[in-house]
């Protein structure tokens, strides 16, 4: 199952919405390490954008941004199964959760 955070709280909205529902809550200081892990994933990422439309990439600092950027991404995954163990969310096959990072709920988001 594919998991994401939403750095706000609104609620998905409009035509390709996906429903989701409340499914569980962690702890303060659980949701400050998902957002450490999300905040570093997302630097990363744009930081690969700009240098991908740049001409002048050297390799290994494109090399190491690839390695940070895929280890990024693992961290962020082993968080949310440690953390599905820890609690044992509702899942589904077609949905991935998301963090309100305001009140720490954890949602389960479904394809509609």
């Amino acid at each position: 199952m594919g998991k994401a955070t939403r750095p706000e709280s609104v609620p998905a909205v409009g035509v390709n919405a996906m429903p989701r529902k409340r499914v569980g809550q962690v702890s303060r200081e659980e949701r400050d390490e998902i957002r450490t892990l999300f905040e570093r994933k997302n630097a990363l990422t744009e930081l690969f954008r700009s240098l991908a439309e740049s001409a002048q990439v050297n390799s290994i600092i494109y090399e190491k941004l690839v390695a940070d950027l895929g280890a990024a991404t693992t961290r962020q995954s082993q968080w949310w199964s440690s953390m599905n163990l820890k609690y044992g969310w509702e899942s589904a096959a077609d949905g991935r959760w998301e963090i309100d990072f305001d009140d720490c709920s954890i949602y389960l988001l479904r394809s509609a």
